[in-house]
């Protein structure tokens, strides 16, 4: 499997027109783009948010919890068919 490929970021977001590999933006903290999807309900007089547990084997904060679901926006998409993609792909794993 290919490794993932992110656009590079300023400050504010917006892509600078270079890219970076996965592992690179993680080991030299390189700004790149992630879509958080957050999961709130009402039940009753209470509101709930929703999270999800970490997979242990999730290189960064395994186990640990996290937004409701969440992902890297890959290199030329854009953050709202990112946050798509990571929902439907957060649903599929919890009907296996």
């Amino acid at each position: 499997m290919a490794e993932e490929i992110f656009d590079i970021v300023d400050e504010n977001g917006q892509p600078m027109g270079e890219t970076v590999t996965r592992s690179q933006a993680h080991a030299e903290g390189i700004r790149h783009r992630t879509a958080h999807i957050w999961v709130v309900r009402e039940n009753g007089d209470k509101t709930e948010v929703l999270l999800q547990k970490r997979a242990m084997n999730k290189d960064s904060f395994p186990g640990r919890y996290d937004t409701s679901s969440a992902g890297h926006i890959q290199a030329g998409d854009e953050p709202l068919e990112s946050a798509v993609r990571e929902l439907h792909s957060s649903i599929s794993m919890t009907r296996r």
